[in-house]
């Protein structure tokens, strides 16, 4: 099984207004393909399928409208999970009482906090109704951490400040995303203390894991506590998954990283 917990669906437009936010166009070409032509969802699920990834996880907006992406989503539930992203900060309460209208639709599996692009600390209190309410329902939050790709200020995204938000959300799962570069060190030593904390390589080729990281998920302690996931089409998945399959992990541990783990996480029923 292998499960992909990062791809993403763009509009020409979407993939424009991203790439021209200040300092975002710094990753356009930055793993050798271009992205402003998009990709539709089934341009999505057939790449799936010629590269192997049973199942991915697809994010979606919180506060703008995408019915057909959610209505396609639908129809491929048997492929596709689905994340939605926190867009609008400033607005805790509108976007608290989102994530709960899209659990009560079944249309969210797992939330994502990228504080890079709105430059809020991720242990901001404009953020913490939203991790009580994932942490009430029931549903994961994956968290970008680490040095971000686009030039805008990385202190944002310190993985020093999740221990605040693992303190404060105890019973709340917490995916470091991004691969949390140059921090890998740091992480391993939060991941043996903090049971609900774990980590994911989205937009960093596993050939290029930190060496402690690599043992850390072949070890006892640390099989199971990282997920792979490609942020695809900004990196392709056919390149990460070949970069994630020549690993030098046992078979057990393999699987746990290719998408065991994340089955596990995401197919826990959010809580009503």
């Amino acid at each position: 099984m292998v499960i992909d917990l990062w791809v993403n669906s763009l509009s020409k437009e979407a993939a424009a207004a991203f790439l021209d936010k200040s300092g975002f166009g710094s990753v356009e070409g930055f793993f050798g393909v271009g992205v402003r032509e998009g990709m539709t969802p089934l341009d999505l699920v057939t790449e799936m399928d010629r590269v192997g990834v049973d199942r991915a996880v697809l994010s979606t907006s919180l506060s703008r409208v995408q019915d057909d992406t959610l209505a396609f989503a639908a129809e491929q539930r048997g492929r596709l999970y689905l994340a939605t992203s926190v867009d609008r900060p400033d607005r805790p309460r509108r976007q608290s009482m989102a994530i709960r209208q899209r659990a009560a639709e079944g249309t969210v599996d797992l939330v994502r906090v990228s504080p890079l692009v709105d430059q809020y600390p991720l242990n901001h209190a404009l953020y913490y109704p939203v991790y009580a309410t994932c942490e009430e329902l029931g549903l994961p939050v994956s968290i970008n951490i680490g040095i971000p790709g686009p030039r805008v200020r990385s202190r944002c995204q310190d993985p020093v400040l999740l221990e605040d938000v693992l303190i404060d959300f105890p019973d709340l799962v917490v995916i470091g995303a991004h691969m949390g570069h140059p921090f890998e060190e740091l992480l391993i030593e939060y991941m043996l203390k903090w049971p609900n904390l774990y980590l994911s390589n989205s937009a960093y080729l596993a050939k290029y894991m930190h060496p402690s990281m690599v043992k850390f998920m072949g070890s006892r302690r640390g099989r199971g506590r990282v997920l792979f996931a490609s942020d695809h089409p900004f990196l392709p998945m056919e390149k990460a998954l070949s970069a994630a399959r020549s690993l030098a992990l046992e078979e057990g541990p393999m699987a746990d990283f290719l998408g065991g783990t994340a089955e596990r996480l995401l197919q826990k029923q959010p809580r009503g």
